[in-house]
């Protein structure tokens, strides 16, 4: 009888695990994909080390980056338009587009931390000590409608200042707005690494707050935890492509794990040059050292923390305001929880 029992019970598994392997050996819809960036910043790193390291192709896909340079919001326009598959970008931007009555979905976040600083110059410092000593002030953005422009409205907001009472002028990402701040274009500027670590070793600015860490996104907007980067996608897209998504969040939850499991060195050394600071390996290891805490160990995003970003892109635009936003259904865990089965 025991062993008639043993027998049944290794027939059970063994067809579990063949259920689980055909389950596996779906083939994704649709093998070529084209995955926009609005620009390389740190928060979006994941996206060049899981092409550097093969986790697309073990995914069994081919997967084209396609870098528009000008700010999240170009790369969400080319989602919308139908001009690319999949974009990484501002969690934000899926509770704005369902303020217009269009469902877009993160289905796997890069950060539990935006990531994001905010600085004046070093010769202001003696001047400026909170937010609200931002008034009358140049501050630069990206671009208008980024991720930056809702933030350091919030962040004004939140500090007693209306929009108006700064000047926000968009002065584009990474080196071009470093430029700006550094040449007196701009009194202040939000920005994210590698600009924040190079402006921190010059000493060129006093830092207001650095959203690299849980202490100072509760300083900028009242959360421990608050998403940024994530891979996002049309609904309609989701619903026809699930293996396809599935393969992606696959590739990218390794490529989170990655991350923390690998010294900083590591990870550096296996960055393609575009993603990196060309002959600095140091500064660019201790950039890493720096922005490690805000990516996600397992791609989740965490229920409550969106209602962060909801009063951020809410503080912004009337629209998202008076709409009434669903913030289930801007993200979906499903394909995170999938993948931590996957990956065992």
């Amino acid at each position: 009888m025991k062993s008639r029992i043993a027998a049944l019970t290794g027939t059970a598994c063994l067809a579990l695990s063949l259920l689980f392997a055909q389950a596996r050996a779906a083939e994704p819809e649709k093998k070529d994909i084209s995955l926009a960036v609005g620009s390389v910043i740190m928060s979006y790193m994941p996206v060049g080390l899981a092409d550097a390291t093969g986790a697309f192709k073990k995914e069994g896909l081919n997967v084209t980056v396609e870098n528009f340079k000008a700010g999240g919001s170009k790369a969400l326009q080319a989602l919308i338009g139908g001009s690319v598959d999949v974009v990484v970008g501002a969690y934000d931007h899926t509770i704005q587009m369902q303020a217009k009555g269009k469902f877009v979905q993160c289905v796997v976040q890069f950060n539990t931390l935006p990531g994001n600083s905010l600085a004046v110059r070093a010769a202001l410092a003696d001047k400026v000590n909170s937010g609200a000593d931002l008034k009358g002030l140049k501050i630069g953005i990206t671009t208008p409608g980024s991720s930056t422009d809702m933030a350091i409205r919030y962040y004004l907001q939140r500090n007693g200042l209306k929009p108006t009472d700064a000047q926000i002028i968009a002065v584009g990402s990474g080196t071009p707005g470093m430029v700006a701040l550094e040449q007196g274009n701009v009194d202040a500027l939000i920005y994210w690494d590698p600009v924040a670590t190079i402006l921190e070793q010059k000493k060129a600015v006093k830092v207001l707050f650095d959203a690299r860490t849980p202490e100072g996104n509760m300083k900028a907007f009242g959360g421990s935890v608050s998403p940024f980067a994530c891979l996002y996608a049309t609904k309609d897209f989701i619903d026809k492509n699930p293996e396809t998504i599935q393969r992606l969040v696959d590739a990218f939850v390794s490529t989170l794990r990655f991350i923390h499991d690998k010294p900083s060195a590591e990870i550096v050394d296996a960055l393609p040059d575009t993603w990196k600071l060309p002959n600095q390996r140091d500064l660019n290891i201790a950039i890493m050292d720096a922005s490690k805490q805000m990516f996600s160990t397992d791609g989740m995003t965490i229920p409550d923390s969106v209602k962060i970003n909801y009063g951020i892109v809410s503080a912004y635009t009337d629209e998202v305001k008076n709409a009434d936003i669903d913030l289930t259904q801007t993200y979906t865990n499903r394909f995170a929880e999938e993948a931590a089965k996957r990956l065992k």
